[in-house]
C-alpha cells in the first residue's frame, strides 16, 4: 500500500485546489514545491470578472467556477482566521469607446447571464461608480465580480491544507515509476521518500518543463504588471476593465496590468512593458494619468491551451501520472470547479468532460 494516494508538484493556484478536493473526498496528499511556502511572496491581486475581452463573453462555466471559489474561500478563512483574502466589491467595466459600447450591450443581450450579476450603467451612472474614468460611452457593472489578493489567498490556502491533514514539503522533489507500473516513488531534496497511487503535475508554467508532458505543446504567455501609487486617497474599492484592468489595494495603491507577451526571453520586468502598462492606465483611469507615479513592478508567466481552458486528466501512457495546467487568465475563476472534476474522476472515475480532457491534444 503506498504511503499517498496522489502526490501533487506544485502549490500555486491549481496545486492548492486539486489538494483539497482529494483531501475532502478522503484522500491522502502529498504537496511538493520548492518555490513556495506559507509566507512567500507572489501575484499582488487577481480579479474574478466573467465577461472577459473587447465583448464581454461569458466565461466557460463562470457560474460553477465562481460558486466554488466562493466556497473554498470561506472555508479557508474559516480554519485560518482570515478576513484578507478578497475585496468583494465588483467590477467595472467602462465602455471607453463606441465599439465597445455596442460589443458590451450586445453580449447583455446575447448570454444567459445569472440573475443579479450584471447589469448596463449609462455615462452618468458610470461617472457616479468611479469618476475618475472620465468620458465614457456606459459601462457594464458586475456584482458578481471581486479582487483576490493572491499573494495572501496561496499562503493563506497552504495553511489551510497543511491544517486540514495535506502534507506540504517546501522543497525539490522527483517522481519515478515503480515496477509494476501502479505507483510512484518520490524522492525528496532532503534525503527522504515516499510512495504514492499516483502523481499530479500542476506546476503552473514550470510544467511544460516536466518532459512527460511535452507533446501536449502547451503555450506560455508572459504578463507583466505595475503598482501606482496615487497622490491623494482613492473613493472606490472595484475593480475596473477596460483593455487592461486596475484593482485596488490600501488607500492609494492601485495594480494595472497585464501585458500578454508571446514571445520572450526572461521573466523579468522590463521598461517597454511598463510603458504599455502606463497607457493602459491612461485610458482606463484617464484622471490618475498625472496624479500618480508607478512605485514597483513585477513579471510573470501563464500557461494556455488551443482553447484558451485549462488541460487536466492522465498521460497518453502512464495512467496514474496526470496533469492540471493550461489556466490562462482565467485560473481563479476555472480553479476550484475544475479541481473538483479531476478529483472526482480519479476517485469515482467520472468522466472529464472533453473540453478539458487531455485526450484532445491527440489530433494536434
Amino acid at each position: 500500500m503506498s504511503d499517498f494516494f496522489a502526490t501533487i508538484f506544485g502549490l500555486g493556484i491549481t496545486g492548492t485546489a486539486i489538494a483539497a478536493a482529494l483531501a475532502e473526498k478522503g484522500k491522502s496528499v502529498l504537496l511538493v514545491d520548492p518555490h513556495v511556502s506559507e509566507n512567500a511572496p507572489g501575484a499582488l491581486a487577481g480579479l474574478v470578472n466573467p465577461a472577459t475581452g473587447r465583448h464581454a463573453r461569458l466565461s466557460w462555466k463562470s457560474e460553477e467556477g465562481i460558486s466554488s471559489l466562493r466556497n473554498r474561500i470561506k472555508k479557508i478563512e474559516r480554519v485560518t482566521g482570515r478576513n484578507d483574502l478578497i475585496s468583494d466589491s465588483g467590477v467595472l467595466r467602462p465602455a471607453i469607446n463606441e465599439d465597445l459600447a455596442q460589443n458590451f450591450k450586445e453580449s447583455l443581450e446575447k448570454y444567459t447571464w445569472p440573475e443579479g450579476w450584471v447589469k448596463w450603467l449609462d455615462t452618468k451612472e458610470t461617472y457616479h461608480a468611479n469618476p475618475y474614468v472620465g468620458e465614457t460611452h456606459g459601462a457594464i457593472w458586475l456584482d458578481c465580480g471581486f479582487t483576490v489578493y493572491v499573494d495572501k489567498y496561496l499562503n493563506a490556502y497552504r495553511r489551510f491544507l497543511r491544517e486540514t491533514g495535506v502534507v506540504c514539503k517546501y522543497e525539490s522533489a522527483t517522481y519515478r515509476q515503480n515496477s509494476p507500473a501502479d505507483s510512484f516513488t518520490i524522492e525528496m531534496e532532503s534525503g527522504s521518500s515516499a510512495t504514492c497511487d499516483h502523481v499530479i503535475v500542476a506546476a503552473g508554467w514550470r510544467t511544460p518543463s516536466f518532459a512527460d508532458w511535452e507533446y501536449l505543446k502547451l503555450h506560455l504567455v508572459k504578463g507583466q504588471i505595475a503598482v501606482f501609487e496615487a497622490d491623494h486617497d482613492l473613493n472606490w474599492e472595484h475593480g475596473v476593465s477596460a483593455m487592461g484592468y486596475g484593482l485596488r489595494k490600501g488607500s492609494r495603491s492601485i495594480i494595472v496590468g497585464s501585458t500578454y507577451e508571446h514571445k520572450f526571453s526572461d521573466v523579468n520586468t522590463t521598461e517597454g512593458a511598463l510603458s504599455q502598462i502606463e497607457k493602459k492606465l491612461a485610458n482606463m483611469l484617464p484622471a490618475l494619468k498625472n496624479r500618480s507615479k508607478s512605485v514597483g513592478q513585477l513579471a510573470g508567466v501563464r500557461v494556455t491551451t488551443p482553447n484558451k481552458l485549462p488541460v487536466i486528466g492522465r498521460h497518453k501512457d502512464i495512467s496514474n501520472l496526470c496533469i492540471y495546467s493550461g489556466m490562462g487568465s482565467k485560473g481563479l475563476i476555472y480553479s476550484e470547479y475544475t479541481a473538483a472534476q479531476l478529483a472526482n474522476h480519479l476517485v469515482n472515475g467520472a468522466e472529464i468532460e472533453d473540453d478539458l480532457s487531455t485526450d484532445r491534444f491527440k489530433d494536434l
